[in-house]
This record gives C-alpha cells, structure tokens and sequence, in this order.
C-alpha cells in the first residue's frame, strides 16, 4: 500500500467447506464479453491470496445483492488474471 486511503467494497461468498460466509474486500472490478469479474482478497495485507468471482445476477428490489460464483475454469481464470494484472497497481503481482 503507498499509504493512500482507500475504501473498500466488501462482498461475502458461502464456502461450502467451511459451512459459512467469508467477507472479501473487493480490490477490482472488470467487465469480460458482458459479464462482471471481482478480484477479491479477505485480508488487504501485500502477502495476501485473491480470488476472481463472476457475478452470476444481481438483485436490486430490496437494496444491492448479488450472487457471485469463484472461478474456477483454467481458461476463464487465466484470460481475467491476465486483464486484472494490468489493472492492478505495480506493487501488486497476480499468479495464476
């Protein structure tokens, strides 16, 4: 971090092996062939994993919800790294 306050978005994912939420911070956002990519991390230390989720639908009667999924197809994943990679900032490394 260079020290710049930021705040960020958080979103909570049901982990089925834990059998609960977990809250992730959401460091980016993007848009792939129509459809919206989070890359998200639980802790906002530099030593930390992220994860890409697709946001899967949205609901918006009763405020803002949606419902993401994790990536987990190679190919998706690799082609939304590679984008997030240049949108994140110099400091930060992404591997797939």
């Amino acid at each position: 971090m260079d020290g710049e306050f930021r705040e960020y978005e958080k979103i909570e994912f049901y982990d089925e092996e834990q059998d609960g939420f977990a809250e992730f911070f959401v460091l980016e956002r993007t848009r792939v062939n129509g459809s919206e990519y989070l890359l998200a991390a639980q802790e906002l230390d530099q030593d930390t994993d992220a994860y890409i989720f697709k946001v899967v639908a949205e609901h918006t009667e009763e405020g803002a919800d949606m419902v993401i999924e994790l990536v987990d197809d190679d190919t998706e994943l690799e082609a939304v790294g590679k984008i997030f990679s240049e949108l994140v900032d110099d400091n930060t490394t992404i591997e797939i």
